[in-house]
């Protein structure tokens, strides 16, 4: 099919128009032709036409790049008609060296599209592409076009990537030995070149930040690019030349760049190469470290002068997060001797580790502007990659070779961040919250068990004295993180909390259930939770229902109000209390008449636009729980429990909300399951729909829907022979039985 590029190009036109319906005219039209033979040659063709405007020729790449992912290698089961073979030879053909000579916004999008192909084809599909791209590479070099230089170390670095996060097979060998053959010397070549060209402008004095920026972008991605082809394991090229490699990595740690480093901007980049090199460092020294023996001195002399001088913006977490793991994977390592000398320890403790634990200005706007990702860090543990735990993790690494060294230091710290709170305790809350998160992140779990312990304090003492005061603070809206960090350390050292101090703050850890910080009320929600699970020796539960029952009406009715502040609608942390206190507490019906109505609103809101799984979860364990206990200890209740749920599932039922499905199948089995024979005729509705053949073509109904034909059948046997329902429960067997 021929493609008029006039006609492509006012649709492209037409797909950037802020007016609805000539957008989706054209993007319709386009879709239409996606189809046929040759459009995304056809659409290249037409971003290599420089007479288009660039605009045009943009949107063309992007399109381009989009139309490559679903259609170059698409799944078998997917509807994408896939490129043809001789289609994607043209491509292959004229990619590379459109992408060298393209804008930096186009470049950007043909260079994604050259590595979606090299994913699939490289390099056995494609081997042209590696000559192709030294080739560019050493004549990009001799004019020092380092638009194209770095276009071409852009395409290397993505298509190497797959040497990083693949498991080391034969195949996977034999295309990296591929790759090391042929790129080892021009990458060198172009490292040590670069290398040359900044010392050269720095040195006279010369060289501005438009002339410094591409030539550290090529570092970096030279960097990158090392990382790559290092990963799986040493290769002899790079063994035999690592002087030239670590000389000038040293360098970019220990020099400096005024030129670049006086703006934002220059300092980023300058800060993304050092964290590449610092990446490098640690690969080798977790991999080749007897290689790397006689580089390491340096490299963590240079590493720690790097560190002191690295401010606590955030721009500069990731530099400051690398550098912390090189020194971590050092203390962990034979060569840990370089921390036993005098002084060492404090001074990391002093100069690292204490100003990185401190709260910065960006951690308190994350707690007040996105609870779920600052829980997320800081309760669930996703925060390695953050300068606070990292920090925490490198006196850890210490630890394992000077535990009692650290121990001591650590203490004298944590009293001397207490002392300067007790001075002054509205003017030095962080030094409390710093105090506070050191003991509970530099403690450690017990052998097979949730349990923590510490030898940094005595728990009992440090909870009575430190964290009780917070607890126990009238004002559940003041210094909110410290009434976080509090509820955190209760929560993590609950097995040490004797049960009768814990039963006397459960009424504070109630109110603070009506905090209006979402984190404050989730951690309390979280820290009641656990509580409840906490088991004694012999596996018995520390914390019955007579233990809950004197606060369980206000306990109740607090973990439903917290639902109502913003941003807590669907609050995980509150259902799962919720699920748990149903599990443990005795359920009355003054109990299961305010639980089951809240419940209940909640799912007719989440029906509409379910869309937070784990919340959702919760939300029906939490309606099981209820219907179990309750009708365990009362069965009269069973009508009213029905009278509400029924009128939510059939709506469930009824327009398929296919998430809700295998839930809806698994409430009215346990309905069925307690009812007395004979069973309320509403429920002969569901059997219907329970034998229809349609309900089992999902697999994920299946294990809820056999419980639910099964306790029809107990409770009901006397239906099966009424209207044809024995053969369809026969076919239905038969299908089950015969599904692989």
């Amino acid at each position: 099919m021929e493609y008029n590029p006039e006609f492509l190009s006012q649709c492209f036109i037409h797909t950037l128009s802020p007016q609805p319906e000539p957008r989706r005219a054209a993007e319709s039209k386009l879709t239409e032709l996606a189809d046929h033979p040759n459009y995304a040659l056809a659409v290249l063709r037409l971003v290599a036409e420089q007479s288009i405007d660039e605009q045009i020729r943009h949107a063309a790449s992007v399109n381009f790049k989009n139309h490559l992912r679903s259609r170059w290698a698409p799944s078998p089961d997917s509807s994408f008609t896939p490129i043809l073979d001789s289609e994607k030879d043209q491509i292959k053909i004229l990619i590379v060296n459109l992408m060298l000579n393209s804008t930096p916004r186009i470049q950007s999008q043909l260079s994604e599209s050259l590595s979606l192909i090299g994913q699939h084809d490289f390099p056995k599909s494609w081997p042209t592409l590696l000559p192709e791209l030294v080739s560019n590479l050493r004549a990009a070099s001799q004019s020092d076009n380092y638009p194209s230089i770095n276009g071409i170390l852009g395409t290397a670095n993505s298509i190497f990537k797959k040497f990083r996060y693949q498991y080391k097979t034969n195949d996977l060998l034999v295309d990296l030995k591929y790759c090391l053959d042929n790129f080892c010397a021009p990458l060198l070549e172009m490292f040590l070149r670069t290398a040359a060209l900044i010392d050269s402008m720095v040195g006279s004095g010369g060289g501005s930040p438009v002339t410094l920026k591409p030539l550290f972008e090529s570092q970096r991605l030279c960097c990158r690019i090392f990382y790559s082809l290092n990963f799986q394991e040493l290769p002899e090229f790079f063994e035999d030349h690592m002087k030239e490699w670590m000389t000038e990595f040293k360098k970019y740690l220990a020099n400096s760049y005024p030129v670049l480093e006086s703006s934002v901007e220059g300092l980023g980049l300058v800060d993304e190469l050092r964290a590449a090199v610092c990446e490098n460092i640690s690969l080798y020294m977790e991999k080749n470290e007897e290689e790397f023996k006689d580089y390491l001195n340096d490299f963590a002399q240079a590493v720690w002068t790097l560190l002191g001088n690295v401010s606590q913006s955030s721009s500069r977490d990731s530099l400051a997060v690398m550098a912390i793991k090189f020194l971590t994977t050092v203390s962990t390592s034979v060569h840990h001797t370089l921390f036993a000398v005098d002084g060492v320890i404090p001074q990391i403790c002093q100069s690292i580790v204490i100003p990185n634990v401190r709260l910065r200005d960006e951690d308190e706007e994350l707690f007040e502007m996105n609870y779920i990702e600052f829980i997320r860090r800081d309760m669930e543990g996703s925060d390695i990659d953050t300068r606070r735990r990292i920090a925490c993790e490198l006196l850890k690494g210490i630890a394992t070779n000077y535990k009692q060294q650290v121990i001591s230091i650590v203490s004298v710290q944590i009293q001397n961040l207490l002392t300067s709170y007790a001075a002054n305790p509205a003017a030095n809350w962080k030094d409390k919250d710093c105090a506070i998160y050191l003991v509970v992140s530099l403690s450690t779990k017990k052998a097979g068990g949730n349990s923590v312990s510490t030898d940094l304090v005595d728990v009992q003492s440090f909870f009575g004295s430190v964290v009780v005061p917070e607890l126990q603070s009238q004002d559940v809206n003041a210094f909110l993180m410290l009434k976080a960090g509090a509820l955190k350390f209760f929560t993590m050292f609950r097995n040490q909390i004797p049960k009768g101090l814990a039963l006397q703050l459960f009424p504070y850890l109630i109110q603070f259930l009506g905090s209006e910080s979402n984190v404050v009320h989730s951690y309390a929600a979280s820290c009641i939770e656990k509580l409840l699970l906490v088991k004694d020796k012999g596996g018995k539960s520390r914390y019955t229902s007579a233990d809950v029952a004197p606060n369980l009406l206000v306990l109740i009715n607090n973990l439903f109000t917290a639902f109502r502040f913003p941003e807590s609608e669907e609050n995980q942390y509150i259902m799962k209390s919720i699920m748990r206190v149903l599990g443990v507490a005795e359920i009355t019906p003054e109990i299961a008449g305010p639980c089951i109505a809240g419940l209940t609103s909640i799912l007719a809101e989440v029906c509409k636009n379910p869309k937070n799984p784990i919340f959702n979860h919760y939300l029906f364990e939490s309606v099981a729980v209820l219907v179990r206990r309750a009708c365990e200890r009362d069965i009269s209740l069973i009508p009213s429990f029905e009278t509400s749920l029924f009128p939510i599932l059939q709506e469930i039922l009824g327009n398929d909300v296919t998430e809700f499905l295998p839930y809806t199948f698994q409430l009215l089995a346990q309905l069925v399951e307690l009812n007395r024979p004979p069973i309320s005729d509403i429920y002969m509705e569901i059997f219907k729909l329970l034998l229809s053949p349609d309900s089992w073509t999902r697999n994920s109904n299946v294990p809820a829907l056999v419980r639910l034909l099964q306790a029809f059948l107990e409770k009901a046997p006397e239906k099966l022979n009424q209207e044809e329902r024995l053969a369809q429960v026969l076919g239905i067997f038969n299908r089950l039985v015969s599904v692989p």
